[in-house]
């Protein structure tokens, strides 16, 4: 804020002396003992739109954040996409080692061709032999003898089978596919170190929409709504406002904390926002349009206890707002009731009127009835 050095014109001729205003300018009481003007700055009284916001702070993070382990405890054989990298669903990240398990394949499927190859024929057999017993041609034992060669030809294929099927899955387990669209953000094995299936490989993070996850103190969970608008700021970009929505309000209270989480999703389509990065974040809980709106800076308090009751000990404060209008040359005190307020902007609801001038600066040294000087 610029700051306005004191100016003292002295005008002989007519006797005056007007004292400018600034932030350390002469009190009150001595300008009105001296029968001067006061000097203030003033503003028309309009209507206007105005955002009541709560304040929240959190970490970003990935909409979707998927770990990739290896199921198989075998070394880390190869990196196809490192970190930073953008990676597809379906795409393989790493390979662990798997020249034992390709060759498991290649057995599993030569033991599965021969043993469908032999089912083939004793299913040809027992065809056969099927049409002969059927003609009473042959005994029920001979036919026996052969319906048990193709159970056991055909038990010997499933098996075969499914010896291939598992092969085949370990094989698939050796490659590391990242099931979302994202960003690697995280490696934890280097080429030739030993994975296990404990610990994950890769870290994927769906970073085209990011979150925060806010905590909400229970006095104010009820105004947190689904698709109330958020502005995100953070450090990296002090001169930027991220735009996002409130997505989901958790139906639960913390018991120890107090509070409620509340999720916020901002679209990150050039991806500035990055995970683990700090965030400030306004929640936008009111609106009202076409209200009369002042800055809060032309408001003074008068604070007291309300001993209505009786006693002190259920007294309250009592908190009185007021402002100044200028008629004329003469400043006029009045009593405000105010709405939603902000950082910046309060709405009255009741005291003053559209039209009237607003002292918003210089009120500090005016009481009712002072004469007062506008000055532009």
């Amino acid at each position: 804020m610029m700051k306005v050095k004191s100016l003292i014109y002295i005008l002989a001729t007519a006797g005056l002396l007007v004292i400018g205003l600034n932030c350390g300018g002469p009190d009150r009481e001595s300008a009105k003992k001296k029968g001067n003007v006061i000097p203030v700055r003033v503003m028309k009284v309009e209507r206007g739109n105005i955002v009541k916001t709560l304040d929240y702070l959190g970490d970003i993070k990935g909409l979707k954040e998927i770990k990739i382990y290896s199921v198989l405890s075998a070394k880390l054989l190869k990196i196809n996409h490192d970190v930073g990298s953008f990676v597809k669903a379906g795409d393989t990240i790493g390979i662990v080692d798997n020249d034992r398990l390709k060759q498991m394949v290649e057995q599993a499927e030569a033991a599965l061709k021969s043993a469908k190859a032999q089912y083939k024929n004793v299913l040809t057999e027992w065809e056969r032999i099927k049409n002969l017993y059927e003609n009473n041609a042959i005994s029920k034992s001979q036919y026996d003898a052969v319906n048990a060669q193709k159970e056991t030809a055909e038990a010997g294929a499933r098996q075969a089978e499914a010896n291939y099927k598992t092969a085949l899955k370990q094989l698939k387990d050796s490659y590391l596919v990242s099931p979302i669209n994202g960003i690697v953000s995280d490696r934890f094995y280097d080429v030739g170190d030993m994975c296990t299936p404990q610990m994950p490989v890769f870290t994927v993070v769906d970073m085209d929409t990011v979150k925060i996850e806010i905590q909400v103190p229970d006095n104010e969970v009820s105004l947190m709504k689904e698709g109330l608008e958020a502005l995100i700021s953070v450090d990296a970009y002090p001169d930027t406002m991220f735009k996002g929505s409130v997505y989901k309000v958790y139906p639960t209270i913390n018991p120890a904390t107090r509070t409620t989480t509340v999720e916020i999703r901002i679209p990150n389509k050039n991806h500035l926002l990055k995970p683990g990065m700090f965030a400030r974040v306004k929640v936008m809980v009111e609106k009202k349009n076409n209200v009369l709106v002042i800055p809060r800076k032309a408001i003074l308090e008068r604070t007291e206890l309300d001993l209505s009751s009786g006693e002190i000990t259920t007294s309250r404060v009592k908190i009185d707002r007021y402002v100044f209008v200028v008629n004329g040359s003469v400043a006029h005190k009045r009593k405000i009731k105010t709405g939603i307020e902000n950082d910046n902007f309060v709405e009255v609801t009741d005291g003053l009127k559209k039209g009237e001038l607003l002292v918003v600066i210089g009120q500090q040294f005016v009481s009712d009835s002072s004469r007062v000087e506008i000055i532009e």
